[in-house]
């Protein structure tokens, strides 16, 4: 698995609050959690698309996705 960078992730954390800092750890638990987050949806989007028999995520699937898991 490619390592992600965490300057993206650090960058909309610290957008979150004006004038706030982040830590290093903070950032990797976030990145940690975006990765945990991002898994589940993906399986709901397989799942979304196995249903509609067919072997491709379209992005109605993902949109689907993101409204069951609210």
């Amino acid at each position: 698995m490619a390592k992600i960078p965490l300057a993206p992730f650090e960058k909309v954390l610290k957008e979150s609050r004006k004038g706030i800092r982040v830590s290093d750890s903070a950032t990797k638990e976030f990145v940690f959690l975006i990765n945990e987050l991002s898994r589940q949806i993906a399986q709901e989007c397989a799942e979304l698309a196995e249903h509609a028999n067919r072997k491709t995520i379209l992005d109605i699937d993902v949109k689907m996705a993101g409204r069951r898991m609210k």
